[in-house]
């Protein structure tokens, strides 16, 4: 009698096969997952050798998360026609060619143009992956292999910024793009040799969008709520705080990376932490606590960045990471688990994709007003164009040196204060999303009616006898 250790894998594939396709498949969700977070320190030395504006900038960011946000289910239709595994090696080869764009740009419009094919690359690369995941994991292990490939894409999430630092110290920016070529070719000829015994899997009758009838479904409704709002702030700390560092604090790009790495590890912590906290508690005080930390750690941020400290911020961010997950994890597996089996697939995908939106839209919404803050305040000393020379210098710190002392100055000190400013924006919005979601009574439990239960004065006290 065969025991879990020595099951065969989904397709065919010997006990030993699956394990190795799941770390393949691992590998390849880590391409893009340090896609993400490797631009944060790298931002200013692109702007600076492309000479592109804070605004354009901005769009180097952001077209990547649009198109990935936008094409994400299309993308899981689009793999389900063609098969997954032909689905995940075309996603590969479109990241690829991204990747060359951007590495081989020599302006503004090339590489948000290489971003964006970048994020259609990964809008079909990342669905068609988590497929293959529960498709060539055995009967039972279908957990242990969705952690394995969870905790790859959070190492990957970590690295990105210290291997974007190193690249741009040692080598030169365009090889932090460049490099996934290099990393794509091997990859797609392992899949060939490992996964192709797993089979297409073409579906192409299945739907991936929710119905109005699931979304009735309060544990559908309230999060896909909570995650959008939640997500909101991460995206732009992680970006601007990046930017700061190099600028107000004049680290290199490898010790801008260095510095990110706890804010980072925060977030993988917090995957671990709020699971555990969903077991015991149930998901709703783990869900609010993460809000109010959440709301607390941007506020500590902002105070914190007029104060031009490192440990004074980077212990917020550190919390940040832990309290995102807190806010997110519980309540996106509760939605998963109160859904039918044949829908959870679905519901995981749209979640990813309330996730991606908020991510996106606070990239788009607090850039924004970071950047009419800087410009607000400058301009009531100098005139618009010079303002926007100042701006423009402020975030390229080896042209930091060509300002006036004084401009110098007070440019830093209004981009800390204007960064602070929105920390303290983000931190309203979140407070506001979570004083709706009461309002709409998302932390009441529905019962088995649809109405009344537990109220949020009475946080896991149902979860809690249970466990007792």
């Amino acid at each position: 009698m065969a025991t879990p250790e020595s099951k065969a894998g989904g397709g065919g594939l010997s006990a030993g096969g699956w394990k190795v396709s799941i770390f393949v498949l691992a590998m390849a969700s880590l391409v893009t997952a340090i896609d993400l977070t490797i631009i944060s320190v790298a931002l200013p030395t692109v702007e600076e050798d492309l000479g592109l504006s804070p605004t354009e900038g901005q769009w180097v960011v952001n077209a990547y998360l649009i198109a990935f946000t936008v094409l994400l289910i299309p993308g899981g239709m689009f793999g389900d026609r063609i098969g997954q595994l032909r689905g995940m090696n075309v996603g590969l080869i479109i990241f690829g060619i991204g990747s060359l764009m951007c590495g081989l740009a020599g302006d503004a419009t090339m590489i948000i143009a290489g971003r964006t094919v970048q994020g259609l690359g990964a809008a079909i690369l990342m669905p068609c992956i988590q497929a293959l995941v529960t498709r060539v994991a055995p009967e039972g292990k279908t957990g242990t292999a969705f952690g394995v490939y969870a905790a790859v894409s959070a190492i990957g999430l970590a690295v990105g910024p210290l291997v974007g630092g190193a690249i741009v110290d040692l080598v030169a920016w365009e090889w932090i793009f460049l490099i996934n070529p290099i990393i794509i070719v091997p990859l797609l000829i392992l899949n060939h040799v490992f996964l192709r015994s797993a089979g297409e899997g073409i579906d192409r009758n299945k739907k991936r969008l929710i119905s109005a009838e699931m979304l009735k479904r309060p544990s559908l409704r309230s999060g896909l709520f909570l995650i959008f709002w939640i997500r909101l702030p991460l995206i732009w700390a992680f970006i601007y705080i990046g930017i700061y560092f190099q600028s107000v604090l004049g680290y290199s790009p490898f010790q801008a990376g260095l510095a990110l790495i706890p804010g980072i590890i925060g977030i993988a912590i917090g995957g671990v932490v709020s699971g555990r906290m969903k077991d015991k508690v149930g998901w709703r005080p783990p869900t609010i606590i993460g809000y109010f930390l959440v709301a607390a750690c941007l506020a500590g941020i902002g105070l914190a960045l007029t104060l031009e400290s490192y440990v004074l911020i980077v212990i917020p961010t550190f919390i940040l990471g832990i309290a995102v997950n807190l806010a997110t994890t519980p309540v996106n597996v509760h939605a998963i688990a109160d859904a039918d089996p044949v829908e959870r697939g679905m519901i995981s995908g749209t979640m990813t994709v309330a996730a991606q939106a908020g991510n996106t839209i606070g990239s788009l919404a607090l850039g924004a007003i970071t950047n009419a803050l800087i410009l607000g305040s400058l301009t009531t000393t100098y005139t618009r164009e010079k303002a926007d020379s100042i701006f423009q210098q402020i975030q390229h710190p080896s042209d930091n040196s060509s300002l006036p002392p004084a401009e110098l100055t007070e440019g830093l000190q209004v981009f800390a204060d204007s960064m602070s400013e929105a920390a303290l924006i983000g931190a309203g919005i979140i407070l506001l999303a979570l004083l709706a979601a009461w309002a709409m009574r998302m932390f009441k439990d529905p019962g088995p009616d649809g109405d009344g239960g537990l109220d949020i004065e009475e946080l896991g006290d149902e979860e809690s006898l249970a466990e007792a």
